[in-house]
């Protein structure tokens, strides 16, 4: 990336004594990433690689429906298309793109990318739909091989789609039983409804004691130990990495680029089936129903973790309920919570993305992003001490970040809890307005740095895929 703004200032320097030849580039990607996705690291990785190896991308930016895509295709006439997204739903666009692009006889090179993808779920799955060539590409600097292939086969009749399965298989779920019996008691919450933590209870650098290193040194900044000895990689974190995540902290505190803002709650709660109905602590009244998708044959739900509506008490947890919703056959307790950066971390990186400081670019959006982790991790662990079940917790930071607690928090539109949709649900419930989220048409949540749970404290809760 560093040499990535050298040429970009290099070309640039260049560019007024340089003849103009049109079409002087190696090939064209027009990019985008899919509808209702509001991520854009990968794509703009991918963005800056190629454009900087010589290649032109239109990248058309987020939340790209593919009427906008095609519209590009037709103007541009691209080599290929490159499709990003991060979130599961973002799979299911994908292959909706590949069919409605099948359907209008489009048959041009397609490039997917994101963290939800895998190769299995490409090869199997989204090339079995499209008569053109599906690729593959974990990174950007596979994206950039791709593309090179695609450039040099231009015009070949051989340079057709990869090897395919003519029948793909099915991909099952795992099953797992669920819960092996009730929790042992329902832990009494210190209030009901929702609340706003206040700003003294967000010292930014208090929630960068619950920053995932791990994640943000060799996911996000590349710091991948390779072919380096363990004491190697030790050197080069202690080195580099630590003092750039203390600077930047410094800059993101000093400059307000990271505002932590929460919004969390509790409330009483039932099964009835594979629903969780949430009661108002007032008057009883049903306010939400959540339906939780059961893994194939008979497995877990996420509503397993719930008891009954109407169960028979365990002890005396009636005392901790309000009656008029324990009399609406409550028995348990759901927490909701909801946190963000705020929305000055999404207009920085842009704005360094633009001002082609793609180093810069990367490194805050890569600790943005993994702060909104810290903050969800902090904010789930004083949410557990208020609720009393934290007595579990590991001391150690990475046995805690291995589900080191009681309980679990599931995010809507991940694998436990794929219903985006329960996004507007959660909104009505936490009111998350008072500190700036909204949602997107697709229920996404802008600013892009923010994440919402479900949390629950049966301790038998685990993560696990539908």
């Amino acid at each position: 990336l560093k040499s990535a703004e050298v040429m970009k200032a290099a070309v640039a320097w260049l560019e007024p004594h340089m003849e103009k030849k049109e079409g002087a580039h190696k090939g064209t990607l027009v990019l985008a990433t899919v509808k209702g996705d509001v991520h854009d690291i990968g794509k703009n990785l991918v963005d800056i690689i190629l454009s900087n190896n010589g290649y032109r991308v239109i990248n058309l930016g987020i939340k790209q429906p593919i009427d906008s895509i095609l519209e590009a295709v037709e103007r541009y006439q691209p080599d290929a298309v490159g499709m990003s997204g991060l979130l599961v739903k973002s799979t299911t666009v994908m292959k909706e793109n590949l069919e409605h692009m099948a359907a209008l006889g489009h048959n041009l090179p397609v490039i997917l990318g994101g963290a939800a993808l895998n190769r299995r779920y490409v090869e199997r799955e989204l090339r079995a739909v499209y008569p053109g060539t599906v690729h593959y590409a974990p990174d950007a600097f596979a994206g950039l091989k791709l593309m090179e292939e695609i450039v040099r086969s231009r015009g070949r009749e051989e340079a057709a789609a990869p090897a395919r399965e003519t029948k793909p298989r099915a991909r099952m779920a795992p099953t797992r039983a669920g819960p092996a019996g009730p929790p042992p008691r329902v832990p009494r919450p210190p209030f009901f409804g929702r609340r706003v933590a206040a700003a003294g209870e967000l010292d930014l650098f208090t929630i960068a004691r619950y920053l995932n290193e791990n994640a943000l040194f060799r996911g996000q900044w590349g710091y991948k130990r390779g072919k380096l000895s363990p004491e190697e990689h030790r050197e080069l974190i202690e080195r580099e990495a630590q003092p750039r995540l203390r600077r930047w902290l410094e800059r993101a505190a000093r400059e307000d680029l990271l505002e932590p803002r929460v919004v969390y709650g509790f409330w009483p709660a039932a099964r009835e089936g594979d629903e969780v109905v949430l009661f108002d602590p007032e008057t009883g009244d049903e306010l939400e129903r959540f339906a939780f998708p059961r893994q194939a044959g008979g497995g877990l739900s996420l509503a397993d973790y719930f008891r009954p509506r109407g169960a028979e008490p365990l002890a005396d947890e009636a005392n901790g309920f309000p009656e008029s919703a324990w009399n609406a056959g409550a028995r348990d307790v759901m927490a909701l919570m909801a946190v963000t950066m705020g929305p000055h971390a999404s207009a920085f990186s842009q704005r360094l993305f633009d001002e082609g400081a793609y180093e810069d670019y990367l490194l805050f959006h890569g600790l943005s992003v993994e702060m909104t982790e810290a903050l969800a991790e902090y904010w789930h662990k004083r949410l557990r001490q208020q609720w009393g079940i934290s007595s579990a917790d590991a001391t150690d930071l990475q046995k805690l970040f291995a589900q080191g607690y009681q309980g679990a928090r599931y995010a809507p539109g991940y694998p436990a809890c794929p219903n985006l949709e329960d996004q507007a649900k959660l909104e009505r419930l936490l009111d998350w307005g008072e500190i700036g989220l909204s949602l997107t048409e697709d229920f996404q949540l802008v600013p892009e740095q923010s994440t919402s749970s479900f949390v629950v404290h049966h301790p038998e809760a685990r993560y696990f895929s539908i």
